[in-house]
């Protein structure tokens, strides 16, 4: 029995022979999860002494996950989004993989804010004709519009296409304040997870990545989120998806009969719990998650006239060589917003304020 959601899940109590086997076969199909995900996964259908221990030492002889390693960049203070229901917030972004060589050679990501479910759309470019089509064919046609559509402020997202977009199908656009990325931290976020994945894959696999993105995005949205407590696929379809490794497994989801009647009045009180335990999860989750990131961030706060050097963040032809900062100093006309974190500027010496 489901502790949160009073859910009866029936677990096979696995043979100490196959635990290693059971485990590799769901933490592949996972697209190589974390521990913590492996574990919800394998918990769901599965039983067996001490597995807590045992799936955090299989994690270690992972190969694949051995390799993958996050980097640890400066940060400003986090303002996390509050959201209560699906579709109510799509943070849009594209990621790039740096393979200009590539057939597409980017990826458009969309995340719900709400149930963490997620789509990624290989594009031959960025530009905004792309860019509409994409999420015309992937999400609006399919699952309808969202309340408000969220990104930075690239030309592709910024651009009139995408608010004629917006305007007839009565979505809200709203974007990051600049230079802080952190703003639409879901897609950057799953951005670092799908990065992941792809890195996984076996080398021969990597490639022919576009071939595989799909399967990996279902892998991620049929993961229980540690957010929400939930797989992304449940918070947005109202049901646990019945998956190719559950056949491989002979185990799955259980499915009671129901007359349709029965169904929508037992399916209304599901998913009245599922998202009232995932807006008390995500709230948790988000004190948790802006209490970490705060420890390394630090707002230093600057004064209307004081001299500073801006940060070159697009200055990347020269690689390696290229200077962080700007070579002449600015002055601070005003802070933009209440985050502390971006200010208006100007060349000491007279030019285009920033």
């Amino acid at each position: 029995m489901d502790n949160k959601s009073h859910e009866t899940h029936y677990q096979i109590i696995c043979p100490s022979s196959r635990c290693q086997e059971v485990w590799r076969r769901v933490h592949e199909a996972a697209a190589h999860a974390g521990i913590d995900k492996t574990l919800v996964s394998l918990q769901k259908n599965f039983y067996w002494p001490g597995m807590e221990g045992e799936v955090r030492q299989f994690h270690q002889g992972c190969a694949a996950c051995s390799l993958q390693k996050s980097r640890v960049e400066p940060k400003a203070p986090l303002h996390p989004v509050t959201v209560s229901y699906p579709l109510e917030v799509i943070a849009l972004d594209f990621l790039s993989l740096g393979r200009t060589a590539d057939e597409f050679p980017y990826i458009l990501v969309a995340t719900d804010q709400f149930t963490r479910f997620a789509w990624a759309i290989p594009t031959r470019d960025q530009t905004a004709q792309t860019t509409i089509k994409a999420i015309w064919a992937n999400i609006i046609q399919n699952f309808g519009c969202p309340t408000r559509f969220h990104s930075d402020r690239g030309t592709n997202f910024e651009s009139a296409l995408m608010k004629e977009l917006c305007e007839t199908y009565g979505v809200v656009k709203s974007r990051t304040t600049p230079y802080h990325p952190a703003g639409n931290g879901s897609a950057e976020r799953f951005n670092q997870t799908l990065l992941k994945m792809l890195r996984a894959l076996e080398e021969e696999k990597q490639n022919f990545w576009p071939q595989y993105l799909a399967e990996l995005v279902h892998a991620y949205n049929n993961t229980v989120h540690s957010a929400t407590g939930y797989t992304p696929s449940f918070l947005m379809f109202g049901r646990h998806l019945r998956l190719p490794v559950d056949l491989n497994l002979a185990v799955g989801p259980q499915q009671p009969g129901y007359l349709v009647g029965g169904w929508v009045k037992d399916h209304h009180q599901k998913m009245s719990v599922a998202y009232r335990i995932a807006r008390d999860q995500m709230k948790t989750a988000s004190f948790q998650q802006k209490r970490h990131y705060d420890r390394s961030a630090k707002a230093l706060p600057f004064l209307p006239g004081e001299r500073v050097l801006v940060r070159l963040r697009n200055k990347r032809g020269r690689g390696k060589l290229a200077p962080w900062w700007s070579p002449e100093p600015f002055v601070v006309l005003e802070q933009v917003g209440d985050t502390g974190l971006v200010y208006r500027v100007r060349p000491e010496k007279g030019g285009q304020e920033k």
